[in-house]
């Protein structure tokens, strides 16, 4: 499964990014605009009749503004918001706001920001911050061309990933659809709302007990065998797609949802697994696995995975049954440090590492996990297991 991602991150990389040009007089115009800061009111709405009976005459009367919102909501007044031009935005609504000619009051004409979500903005006030010296306007001009080359490589992809589609309809089992939205569903609302907002992420990263319980709680053999869905003449029986689901755990495009939309999310997660999975055969008749990037960092997190499951099995051994987590530091007095020395006094002789280039790491203080939440697979690189407490690294030979 992460192989399969890091190889689709790389076909984004060589497919999309790598093909993007940018345009110079779209990176003056989006210069001028990087210091801008927006003070917004928003709602969205999914009823597509409501779009187009009230969009343009909001744009045309934007008075009425608050009148839809509090007949759609009944409360009394928008949400606000500030939205820089930095910000991770989303593309359409980045490009509504910061190509249009503002005027205080104005209401934008509806966006369209997925497939059936549509969002309102009204500008309240804007400022901008001017880049003065030379390194304000060069770090100013990184960031833009950063950011158009996002913006238009995600253009590029969007295009890639729907001539891969092309012709691929999914047609879902609706009886079979119903039993297991409803047990991801007893699964996602498992708690109450203050808890399920802690826990969300441990189960959509796949690192949720419940989530394991939940796959192998599928009721009985035969509703193994039905099919969940067709794309074309492929049919995704109950069991394949508990497979691939085991490697590309599901991702929900709105993971705030409340419960009465979660069957339509759940279509929507199950349509992104069905893509990434015949993104990832392109992939591989491209030869992606056989990339140096790719094959890093399948090896990194196979390295973090035998690690892990090798210091599970030696601890067992040695009728260590207390939680790891709980009591780390005692286990590694007892257990591990000593097991530790005597397998660097067993392989000193085979480890080298290039000191110099050791050396000339530069570290921070600042502990950080980077994340992409938007993938089945969150974390760019592993946890690794704490195996050892101690520090001295004479057990290693210098080398290049």
């Amino acid at each position: 499964g992460r192989k399969e991602q890091a190889m689709r991150q790389w076909m984004h990389h060589v497919e999309a990014t790598q093909k993007v040009v940018l345009d110079s007089a779209q990176v003056r115009q989006a210069f001028q605009m990087a210091g801008r800061e927006y003070e917004i009111a928003f709602f969205s709405t999914r009823d597509t009749s409501l779009v187009k009976k009230i969009g343009q005459p909001m744009v045309e009367t934007p008075e009425i503004f608050d009148q839809v919102f509090q007949q759609i909501s009944g409360d009394s007044a928008a949400p606000q918001r500030q939205v820089k031009w930095r910000d991770p935005e989303n593309p359409q609504v980045h490009q509504a706001l910061f190509s249009c000619t503002p005027r205080i009051g104005m209401v934008l004409p509806p966006i369209q920001i997925d497939e059936e979500d549509y969002l309102f903005v009204k500008i309240l006030g804007w400022s901008d911050e001017m880049a003065m010296t030379e390194r304000q306007k060069q770090e100013r001009l990184t960031r833009v061309n950063e950011k158009l080359t996002q913006f238009n490589a995600t253009t590029i992809w969007n295009q890639r990933v729907a001539d891969i589609m092309r012709g691929k309809r999914m047609d879902f089992d609706a009886e079979v659809f119903q039993q297991l939205s409803e047990l991801f569903f007893s699964v996602y609302f498992r708690t109450d709302e203050q808890r399920r907002q802690q826990l969300s992420a441990k189960v959509w990263d796949n690192e949720e007990p419940a989530f394991y319980q939940s796959l192998r709680n599928m009721p009985m053999a035969e509703f193994m065998e039905k099919p969940f869905f067709k794309v074309g003449d492929d049919v995704w029986t109950v069991d394949r797609f508990r497979k691939e689901l085991i490697s590309h755990p599901l991702v929900f495009r709105d993971r705030q949802m409340p419960s009465t939309e979660f069957a339509a999310q759940f279509r929507l997660a199950v349509a992104d697994l069905v893509r990434d999975y015949y993104v990832s055969q392109e992939a591989y008749r491209n030869g992606y696995e056989e990339v140096n990037l790719v094959k890093r960092d399948e090896a990194m997190w196979k390295d973090a995975y035998l690690a892990l499951y090798h210091r599970t099995q030696y601890l067992k051994s040695v009728g260590e049954t207390r939680n790891f987590t709980q009591n780390y530091h005692d286990i590694l007095q007892q257990d591990l440090n000593s097991y530790i020395r005597e397998l660097q006094k067993k392989y000193y002789k085979k480890i080298e590492m290039d000191f110099d280039a050791f050396e000339a790491i530069a570290l921070t203080s600042i502990d950080m996990l980077a994340k992409q939440p938007d993938q089945p697979f969150k974390y760019l690189v592993p946890n690794f297991p704490i195996l050892t407490s101690e520090h001295l690294i004479d057990y290693i030979a210098k080398g290049k």
